[in-house]
């Protein structure tokens, strides 16, 4: 195709397609506040982003799972601890039915007071947060714990299953997430079975037994301490929670300012371009108009 234009106006447009292409990307990095929004604008950087993109995605979910574990184990400590003042409460009791001015019906009545304090310390140890019954083990979605003083250690066999589940931190690193139930509650080992130890204190105080109730403070006080080792142990995740958090804050921030360092654009230089621009195409515009378009033809009228 024969083009109509001289070179000179053919320059003239190829000058202005160059300086409105500048217009345009500088007003784009003004607008949007990025650098680079296309591979062609920095091939060489591409690469390293988009990597930086990968690796924060990894950390920002890694923060909020472990800010989600945080809640469960926060919670899971919390029924602890009120199960270690409810056995404290059982053990005055058990103290106090050992006096020797106690009588059957004054034991019968402790015992019964007792109960009470054993059905709180059930329903602590059935304690839920967010779906999720937290002494069950893997099988948390069913109550591990049910009365029934009939049993052994006062408790239908425990329903759940053992505790399995970690999180990984933002580097990778699991950190296990709880304990199961039978593992804190009703050990095979008497001197950590606290269930079967309030049981035994239960049935002794009903039976009058004086014996039976000294045997049985005993391995309350044992089964106490196992429990409390328990709370320890949740203390350890706790801060171990806390901090893979403050590691992955950091790691979210670290990155984000990597992302934006590479991808930003320098607003001021940005906007210096536009205006640059701006001006260098009014002055060709100016100064095309200002050309003198008369030919020869013109002058040998």
């Amino acid at each position: 195709m024969i083009s109509n234009l001289t070179n000179r106006n053919e320059q003239f447009l190829a000058n202005m397609d160059r300086i409105q292409a500048r217009i345009d990307k500088a007003n784009a990095q003004v607008s949007s506040g990025l650098r680079i929004t296309t591979a062609s604008d920095a091939p060489d950087e591409i690469g390293p982003l988009l990597q930086s993109r990968a690796e924060l995605a990894v950390a920002e979910q890694s923060k909020s799972n472990l800010n989600r574990v945080k809640g469960e184990v926060d919670s899971a400590e919390n029924a602890l601890q009120s199960v270690v003042k409810l056995a404290e409460r059982a053990r005055v009791l058990g103290a106090q039915g050992l006096t020797g001015t106690q009588t059957a019906a004054t034991r019968a009545s402790i015992a019964a007071e007792l109960e009470g304090v054993f059905r709180q310390i059930v329903g602590a140890a059935n304690a839920n947060f967010d779906g999720r019954f937290l002494f069950a083990g893997n099988n948390d979605q069913v109550q591990p714990f049910t009365l029934d003083f009939s049993q052994p250690d006062g408790v239908v066999p425990y329903t759940g299953t053992a505790a399995t589940r970690t999180v990984a931190d933002s580097n990778g690193i699991l950190i296990p997430v709880a304990r199961s139930g039978q593992e804190i509650f009703t050990s095979p080992t008497p001197s950590e079975n606290l269930f079967g130890a309030l049981n035994s204190l239960r049935s002794a105080l009903l039976a009058n037994d004086e014996t039976a109730l000294a045997n049985a403070n005993q391995t309350l006080g044992l089964a106490l301490g196992h429990v409390n080792n328990q709370l320890t142990r949740y203390g350890h995740s706790q801060n171990d929670l806390t901090t893979a958090i403050d590691i992955a804050e950091k790691k979210t921030l670290d990155l984000k300012t990597t992302i934006s360092n590479t991808e930003g654009a320098d607003l001021a230089d940005a906007i210096l371009e536009l205006q640059t621009g701006q001006t260098a195409r009014q002055a060709a515009l100016q100064a095309k108009g200002q050309e003198d378009r008369r030919t020869l033809f013109d002058f040998i009228r």
